[in-house]
């Protein structure tokens, strides 16, 4: 006699199988996210500790020099911290390789902040997607009053809502060269450099109804010798970019003046310096500043 399984024993089978299938999924996903949250915690560690190590050497001696090129005459700003993490210490966004590890809102996934609450006080802080916590460390510099420990907190903590006024929509990663501004409308922009940074020396400019196509697409700058530079041209490493769109009424006054702005070419958003807000590129200055 020839035996078979039953209907039956192959739905249980099959029953059986995705159960277990689901719950190798949901293993894994949990694996991926710890995997992510402690990569975050990583480097939040190590910015930590590395600007403590700095600011200790100016303490030492005050004619070190200290991130790579920084006088220990002033205190450093969050930019160039930004620009020395980003760039000399190369971290990466465990969440998404097209992020940035130092962002503006703590809410950012793989993101550490970096703030100044004080004259030589420096906040750097990230969340914890695994355990919904703030982690924070205060870390005190020889350009505060009283040079102190680092303290540190972890507090329970929500991203339900984000203070940020970046939307979630996707976007299209951008390069100094393939550039595109976000509308062709008047507004105001700056001149940055391939790492967003303002090019030294140039404030914000206004442009007309045709920013891109019309005077802007040619605007150039000049070296320390005086050459012309054409931002986005092959060679040249500046750009024009796009920050303000013109008020409803065609004001388009910047508070991106004195170098007060930087760029991110990754999400196309822009962060003004002395406040420490971020923004989308583009939008109206009645919506970026209502």
């Amino acid at each position: 006699m020839i035996r078979a399984f039953t209907l039956i024993e192959l739905l249980v089978v099959v029953v059986i199988m995705g159960i277990l299938s689901s719950l190798g999924v949901v293993g894994y996903n949990n694996y991926v996210e710890s995997s992510n949250d402690a990569a975050t915690k990583n480097n939040y560690n190590k910015i930590t500790k590395v600007l403590e190590a700095e600011f200790a050497k100016c303490k030492l001696n005050k004619k070190s020099t200290i991130l790579d090129n920084h006088s220990c005459a002033s205190a450093p700003s969050v930019s160039q911290l930004d620009n020395y993490f980003t760039n000399t210490q190369k971290l990466k966004n465990s969440y998404n390789q097209n992020n940035k590890v130092i962002q503006s809102d703590i809410c950012t996934p793989g993101g550490v902040t970096i703030k100044t609450t004080n004259t030589g006080v420096y906040e750097t802080a990230y969340f914890s997607q695994k355990n919904n916590t703030k982690n924070t460390s205060n870390i005190n510099s020889t350009w505060s009053q009283k040079f102190t420990d680092t303290t540190s907190t972890s507090v329970s903590f929500s991203c339900t809502q984000t203070a940020s006024a970046i939307p979630k929509d996707p976007v299209t990663v951008q390069t100094i060269y393939s550039y595109k501004p976000p509308h062709n409308g008047a507004g105001a922009g700056i001149i940055v450099d391939e790492n967003g940074n303002m090019l030294k020396g140039q404030g914000a400019h206004a442009c007309g109804a045709d920013c891109f196509n019309g005077t802007m697409s040619t605007w150039y700058t000049t070296d320390a010798n005086g050459n012309r530079i054409y931002p986005g041209k092959s060679g040249s490493n500046y750009r024009w970019v796009m920050t303000e769109g013109a008020s409803a009424s065609g004001n388009i006054a910047s508070s991106c003046a004195n170098g007060n702005c930087k760029y991110n070419f990754s999400d196309d958003t822009f962060t003004v310096i002395n406040s420490g807000k971020t923004y989308k590129a583009g939008e109206s200055i009645d919506t970026i500043y209502k």
